[in-house]
């Protein structure tokens, strides 16, 4: 039967015709008066069924028309193999009704100017000409299509400004309008990201389901994607009654007619269908029927979908994804990412200041290659294919290498702005002792700071010890670490490296670690002054942390915390007290211990716990500024170390932990899988956390509510507890930056934070556990994966009072990944310029996650994650003629109003909760 349309409403012959016009005129009467669609249908249904003895049963129904969307993505560095671009174009003449999006990684379109020119002309003509119902429309647009909530924030936005940069070198009038994607490459912040970058429209669904995930499901044509700041854009979700029928295909991904119908019975008229093929594949339509007919998103969204009618705060927990946290490929792989995301910004906001300073070079070179570098590492293949591929092609080692090369860029990018901010290289006459030395601390954060400053300085012979002053001549509490000796001829011996015990006579410092406590502007600088301490002359006490031994337990704490461990249980931690609140947050009643690791070991057929058996603990760090403990214990046979420090006035504790697996070994649920079910058992081993190898945190806060962070977003978790067993199931359990507990009648709560995006396990009778490792059966893509060799872990915990937004969090995030730079001055500073702060905000609680020159001017990103919806005051250490908020592809919103205050320029903004804003300020050189 031909499927009925508005293009052949007069052509279906008979009686039938009327019947069914009358059926949809009843149709369009329901919906134009915005009724209730599920009565609608019920109403349309009861048509069918009191006609059927004239048309049929419902089967016999016309098909309505699915909208099909169907396109590729990938490209040069994922899949592109050649002749897949001309294979596509063969075809598109071919089937001259087949339209397509393509999510394609932009440098591929180099390579194909290289490879095929006449293709890429072809592609060219096609992408010149841009109706709306063009044959091909350029989607997505990021330059490596990257997990989005896996990533930071200023990830997501440079993913997309750089890719669209070089989609329209090669482009010029092609329209990228809309975001869509193959895989679940999607963040949550991303409304007010795309909106500012001129997107029109998204789309939510994604055929790829569990390779990497999928999103939460609505029953609507159109939704207003609300983001966290409140911006909405008009975006296609996946349906809630599309089922995940394959384990990687949704039922959109080959719109078969039942589908079709039962979208329609589910109040959706106009339903979609889509899939975005992989480059190389035969190039031919995904679906074919004559109810299916081929659009594209921007086509769909703008001419044929009702117009959303609702609002959805598609948030963190709506993104459902399942990759094997705990496996030691994709642990490397997260912790390499996110080390290099961090040393790119810093390096940034470094040679910025750097350049207000000096105003002499912008690196542009070393940045836009670092961040080329770190933007591939973010593919989603990086993560899903980790440890797919072999030799210099493995994904694993292709990641190694690009974040390896941005830091080592960063780290040199760093290096000489911190070294410009200290003034350059000067003359020094050359002299028999090194004396006194200064020291410029560099603050990359918008606000000011206290926090640990470290530098290893050489002295000379003599030298018993140090003190470190700041520029007003104020002593400042210091700590030294030995890492080289001098020993004097009389005391034999060998010179060297010994820094586990205290000078012995005739013994000098060489070279040591000082530490102090340093107070520096909102991003800028501050110098400190650090003197050598010669023969008998007394060091002054400081008090400060302290680690000490008291009836068999060791005690480590400082002026906000004191906390017991205890050898006998492994290296548990038994108390921690916060001192200003009194505030005991270890549980005693738990089963588990705090910082405890437990997991199940499936060769041994048992759990095992570090508690299990004594463990060695030392203290390697006995203050005033650092106390530091060593813990050497196993779990199940398995050998591991952990650090535990806490510094003077910093409200983190860290954890620095390292698992030694010298054989195969396996930790989780002991599901197997056969290689032939790969591809379709539903269920796999790596996703219920709590067989996992975990680091717990029972607490005694009780009513538990869990909140998380992603990229540029908080949310409150739904979930009653973070497990489940099959793909089609998933749970949001992922931890990006920290997961917080928090009691919301006590008003207190304790943050775990991670050095890389992993998973964590909680539930009602669970304590909050963090993932160390996982080995076992990963399913297609995975296989077999043994923990082998060190697996290490970074992270920290925060007890605080009220909520995370009171406890500032997202700063506390920030501290971490940005600590305070450091760098030993030729000369000492003139006393204007003994500190300085480039940029200040008034009202804090505002990040500055870039600061960046171009063209010779300053570009300011603000994010607003913590502080209320007020006016705030911009105060820049620099010369400036105009200040224009502008979006983030360069459209000027408006000139903000600048006052020249006591030789610092100024302007006010008014910026909203999770808000962002890009400000350009024209500098007067």
């Amino acid at each position: 039967m031909q499927p009925f349309t508005s293009s052949n409403f007069g052509k279906v012959g008979g009686g039938a015709a009327g019947r069914m016009m009358q059926l949809i005129e009843t149709l369009e009467f329901w919906r134009t008066t915005a009724l209730n669609r599920r009565l609608f249908v019920k109403r349309l249904g009861a048509g069918f069924i009191a006609g059927s003895s004239r048309l049929g049963s419902s089967q016999d129904l016309p098909t309505p028309t699915v909208y099909f969307v169907d396109g590729y993505h990938g490209g040069a560095k994922g899949h592109m193999p050649p002749g897949s671009w001309r294979d596509i174009l063969d075809a598109m003449q071919i089937y001259p009704n087949w339209k397509l999006c393509l999510d394609i990684e932009p440098e591929s379109w180099e390579v194909l100017r290289r490879e095929d020119p006449q293709a890429y002309r072809e592609w060219k003509a096609y992408l010149d000409h841009q109706p709306i119902d063009a044959r091909v429309e350029m989607v997505a647009g990021t330059y490596s299509q990257p997990y989005g909530w896996a990533v930071g924030g200023e990830s997501n936005i440079r993913q997309l400004q750089i890719g669209l940069r070089i989609i329209r070198e090669h482009f010029p009038k092609a329209r990228v309008e809309t975001y869509a994607v193959q895989e679940p490459c999607w963040a949550s912040c991303l409304p007010q990201i795309l909106l500012s970058l001129g997107y029109t429209g998204a789309v939510l669904k994604d055929p790829g389901t569990a390779w990497g995930g999928y999103a939460a499901g609505m029953d609507a044509e159109t939704v207003r994607w609300v983001g966290p700041d409140g911006s909405a854009i008009t975006t296609v979700p996946r349906y809630a009654c599309e089922n995940l029928q394959k384990v990687y295909e949704t039922e959109a991904a080959d719109a078969k007619p039942t589908y079709a119908r039962k979208c329609v019975e589910h109040g959706i008229p106009h339903p979609t269908g889509m899939y975005f093929q992989d480059l190389g594949w035969a190039a031919k339509p995904k679906a074919a029927g004559s109810y299916i007919r081929n659009v594209t998103w921007r086509e769909y969204i703008h001419t044929i979908a009702n117009k959303p009618a609702r609002n959805w705060r598609f948030g963190i927990e709506d993104i459902l994804t399942a990759l094997p946290w705990g496996e030691k490929t994709l642990q490397t792989v997260a912790q390499q990412v996110r080390s290099a995301e961090n040393k790119i910004l810093v390096a940034e906001k470094a040679a910025a200041m750097a350049w207000l300073r000096e105003s002499k070079y912008w690196p542009i070179e070393q940045l836009e290659q670092a961040w080329e570098d770190v933007l591939w590492a973010q593919s989603h293949d990086s993560w899903i294919t980790a440890t797919t591929r072999t030799g210099r092609q493995a994904w694993a080692f292709q990641i190694a290498s690009g974040t390896l090369n941005c830091e080592t860029i960063a780290n040199n990018v760093i290096n000489s702005s911190v070294l410009t901010l200290c003034g350059g290289h000067a003359d020094r006459p050359v002299q028999q002792r090194v004396g006194s030395q200064w020291v410029r601390v560099v603050n990359t954060l918008a606000e000011v700071r206290t926090d640990l400053a470290e530098i290893t300085l050489d002295t000379d012979h003599g030298a018993r010890g140090v003190r470190v002053l700041d520029s007003d001549g104020a002593e400042v509490a210091s700590q030294l670490v030995i890492t080289r000796r001098f020993r004097e001829p009389a005391s034999g011996g060998p010179q060297g490296p010994e820094t586990e015990r205290a000078l012995a006579p005739g013994e000098s410092i060489n070279s040591a670690r000082v530490m102090f406590t340093a107070r520096t502007p909102s991003l800028g600088y501050a110098s400190y002054r650090v003197e050598p301490i010669y023969g008998q002359e007394s060091v002054r006490p400081l008090s400060g942390t302290r680690a000490a031994v008291e009836d068999g337990l060791v005690i480590i704490e400082s002026d906000l915390y004191r906390i017991r461990i205890d050898p006998a249980r492994g290296g548990a931690i038994t108390s921690l007290v916060d001192k200003q609140t009194q505030k005991e947050f270890c549980d005693p009643s738990s089963v588990r211990l705090f910082n405890e690791y437990y997991g199940y070991f499936i060769a041994q057929q048992k759990w095992r716990s570090s508690a299990e058996t004594g463990a060695r603990v030392n203290i390697i760090e006995y203050g005033p500024i650092r106390a530091q403990v060593h813990i050497a214990g196993e779990v199940g046979d398995c050998p591991f170390q952990c650090n535990i420090s806490v510094v003077q006035g910093c409200r983190r504790i860290d954890f620095q932990t390292r698992f030694i697996f010298a054989e195969d070994t396996w930790i989780g649920d002991p599901w197997d899988i056969k290689p032939e079910n790969r591809r379709s058992e539903p269920r796999r081993s790596s996703n219920d956390g709590r067989w996992k190898l975990n680091a717990f945190f029972p607490t005694t806060l009780r009513n538990q509510a869990i909140f998380k962070n992603a990229a540029y977003d908080v949310c409150r978790s739904r979930n009653v507890d973070t497990f489940f067993q099959r793909w089609d199931e998933i749970k949001h359990n992922i931890i990006t930056n920290w997961v917080d507990i928090y009691d919301e009648l006590e008003d207190f709560g304790l943050a775990v934070m991670s050095d890389h995006s992993t998973g964590y396990t909680h539930g009602p009778t669970f304590p909050l556990a963090l993932v160390m490792g996982w080995g076992g059966e990963g399913g297609f893509w995975w296989g077999k994966c043994p923990l082998r060799g060190v697996q290490q872990t970074s992270y920290g915990i925060i007890p605080h009072k009220g909520n995370w937004s009171n406890a500032r969090l997202l700063t506390e995030t920030s501290r971490w990944n940005e600590p305070l730079l450091t760098q030993i001055m030729e000369q000492e500073p003139a006393s204007h310029d003994a500190q300085r702060s480039m940029v200040r905000i008034t009202g804090g609680a505002v990040e500055v996650p870039t600061l960046l020159i171009e063209k010779n001017n300053l570009l300011i990103r603000l994010f607003n994650g913590e502080g209320e919806n007020s006016r705030r005051t911009v105060s820049l250490d620099a010369r400036i003629s105009r200040a224009e908020l502008i979006e983030l592809d360069g459209r000027v919103i408006r000139s903000l109003s600048i006052r020249n205050r006591a030789g610092r320029y100024e302007f006010d903004i008014d910026l909203v909760r999770f808000g962002l804003m890009t400000i350009h300020c024209t500098l007067a050189i």
